[in-house]
């Protein structure tokens, strides 16, 4: 079995590109699926039709990149092409699968027509993945999808990324002392990833020996202020700041923190969340989208983003984590977040 996975503009990379596609791809392997990155341009009738004995499979995670443009006119015409492209798929023999990783895209322009691109989707689609069983309650409430639905978490990251620095020397590269009790956030700064909030947060906490983390990815005008504010705020906010971070950097930050903080304000699914598990970092999350059915006491904390004050207290109740202690409990998760029962999965989906 071929599958024409429609990922990044990277394509399947472990390096230049989230590594999820890759890491799937890899696990699909031992299954006897071959994945091969696909792209907008080949998502078209005589492509289609040309290639039809070598691809068995068209499988989207992210569909929002195959028809998102600078204007709502040729975004319109790319979604219209996008639908037209995977209904003749589906009449030609093609299964057509989507891994739904969020509703719909974070920061949008244009949220009706992403509405009616998932709803085209998810019509032409032979099966569907969700990450967790509220996904797949969101799928049939907003979708209206009940059928051919599968459950496969996110799988963990351990495998994608170096992880040889010690604890002790990823510390002291910060200027971290054993006294300090340090919190971090790792990623690009969005608007969904209410920084601002984790800002405010920290800013309120008192004591000397906390140490805000703050390794910032520059992506947005959003990102810019928040970082611009984070500069001066408080001398206990150690800053990095940065437009990429190569894999090899990402050991320093996660193993120097004592808990990574996401407080998410929209969220289905967090690739940060799974990062930090993946360097046995605990994690604060708030208790929305598949975040409950990942993270509880055994791996961090959850709090409930609704009530006043929730993520002040949180974090104030974290001081009392130590790192090693949760250490069996997130090998634990990380087992159930095996590339190899995800491709399983993946499989009967492919077969639906």
């Amino acid at each position: 079995m071929q599958a024409l996975v429609f990922w990044e503009p990277a394509g399947l990379s472990l390096d230049r590109a989230n590594p999820y596609a890759a890491l799937l791809a890899r696990a699909l392997e031992a299954h006897g699926v071959r994945s091969v990155a696909g792209f907008r341009e080949q998502l078209d009738r005589e492509w289609l039709r040309a290639h039809r004995d070598q691809f068995d499979v068209l499988h989207l995670h992210w569909p929002s990149g195959l028809y998102h443009s600078g204007t709502t006119e040729e975004t319109t015409r790319r979604c219209t092409a996008m639908i037209d492209a995977l209904t003749f798929a589906r009449s030609i023999g093609y299964k057509v699968v989507w891994t739904m990783h969020n509703l719909y895209p974070h920061d949008s322009p244009c949220r009706d027509l992403d509405h009616l691109a998932r709803l085209g989707v998810t019509a032409c689609a032979s099966a569907i993945l969700v990450h967790c069983h509220h996904a797949r309650t969101l799928l049939a409430r907003h979708f209206h999808r009940t059928e051919r639905v599968f459950v496969a978490p996110h799988g963990h990251f351990c495998d994608a990324y170096p992880n040889r620095v010690p604890r002790s020397e990823a510390r002291a590269r910060f200027g971290f002392e054993d006294r300090h009790f340090v919190y971090h956030f790792f990623g690009n700064v969005r608007s969904n990833k209410g920084v601002d909030q984790l800002l405010e947060a920290f800013l309120g906490l008192p004591g000397e020996d906390l140490r805000f983390l703050f390794a910032a990815r520059l992506c947005t005008d959003y990102s810019e202020r928040i970082v611009a504010r984070a500069r001066n705020a408080d001398p206990r906010i150690v800053l990095r700041e940065s437009k990429f971070y190569a894999n090899e950097e990402f050991q320093w930050f996660f193993n120097a923190a004592d808990v990574s903080v996401f407080p998410f304000t929209d969220i289905l699914t967090s690739g940060s969340a799974i990062t930090a598990l993946s360097f046995h970092c605990p994690v604060i999350v708030p208790a929305i989208g598949c975040l409950p059915e990942v993270v509880d006491e055994s791996v961090g904390a959850t709090y409930d983003p609704s009530r006043s004050g929730a993520l002040t207290q949180a974090m104030s109740a974290a001081r009392s984590i130590r790192r090693e202690a949760l250490r069996p409990g997130i090998e634990q998760r990380l087992r159930e977040l095996s590339w190899e029962g995800i491709a399983r999965t993946t499989v009967e989906a492919y077969r639906a």
